[in-house]
């Protein structure tokens, strides 16, 4: 099996509109957490046996808008470079590598693979599934789906039960054979994003992670979850049991990247990452 790791990290001033992070410019931050994360994974891709690819110029994306940035994602799915891989994952540039397990052994059945959104546990016991307990994020996702005659589709035992199944995209593995179905019936993403103004909504919903969720639910792809510590965020009662925890430790969001660098700078990751 030849497998790959793919990540990018580009900056444009509309970056920075976005506001400071304490006391760091936004774009710079984002490059500088991006630098550590693509040195830790071309690490653990040498580790297990992987291919790693990291881009620093868009290729697929040809706006400049900072949530639109985020769907240069699917040039693992559009690039014809990936299809000589069996399987390909997507990884954000704010994830640090804590293992030396290979996370493609996980993926043996199924073509799509990454944990819900809905599946998450944190320290107050709540997951990231905002839509499941106020009506209107559930109204706007409802909306947005119907508006493009995209289904919405709930999630059942054995997962955590949720109206809708979004999937966490910051790191997902993709089968050859999920990539080739995606590419030929995927709705374009520009119809998704750039779509007429009754059709617009925060850019929780706008941004690629409803929308890939969407067409996986859509075109019946075979997703199948895995466990949170391949994706998992600080939110735990204690840092040691974060570090205990967590294979994939990802810094979502704008001050958990302070954190990151913090946690490299105090040698928290210095038995997967050499700097």
């Amino acid at each position: 099996m030849k497998n790959a790791i793919f990540q990018y990290m580009v900056v444009t001033d509309k970056v920075d509109e976005r506001g400071m992070i304490k006391d760091r410019k936004r774009g710079e931050l984002y490059l500088e957490v991006a630098e550590h994360s693509r040195r830790s994974f071309e690490q653990y891709a040498l580790t297990i046996g992987a291919d790693h690819h990291y881009a620093d110029t868009l290729e697929f994306v040809k706006s400049d808008d900072s949530t639109a940035l985020l769907f240069e994602c699917l040039r693992v799915i559009y690039d014809p470079m990936f299809d000589q891989y069996d399987k390909v994952l997507f990884a954000d540039t704010d994830i640090m590598v804590n293992t030396n397990e290979d996370i493609f052994d996980l993926c043996e059945e199924g073509e799509v693979f990454g944990v819900l959104e809905s599946d998450y546990v944190t320290s107050g016991g709540g997951g990231y599934n905002s839509w499941d307990y106020k009506k209107q994020n559930f109204a706007d996702f409802s909306a947005k789906y119907q508006y493009h005659d995209i289904p919405v589709v709930p999630v059942f035992a054995p997962n955590k039960p949720s109206k809708i199944t979004i999937l966490n995209t910051g790191m997902v593995i993709w089968t050859k054979e999920a990539r080739l179905r995606a590419r030929e019936l995927f709705m374009d993403w520009e119809e998704w994003f750039f779509a007429p103004e009754e059709a617009q909504y925060h850019m929780s919903i706008m941004n690629d992670q409803p929308y890939i969720s969407g067409q996986l639910m859509q075109h019946d792809f075979d997703l199948v979850t895995i466990p949170q510590t391949w994706n998992d965020s600080p939110h735990y009662v204690t840092e040691k049991v974060f570090f205990e925890t967590a294979k994939m430790c990802h810094y979502t969001g704008g001050e958990w990247k302070l954190d990151m660098l913090r946690h490299i700078e105090e040698g928290r990751f210095s038995q997967y990452y050499k700097q």
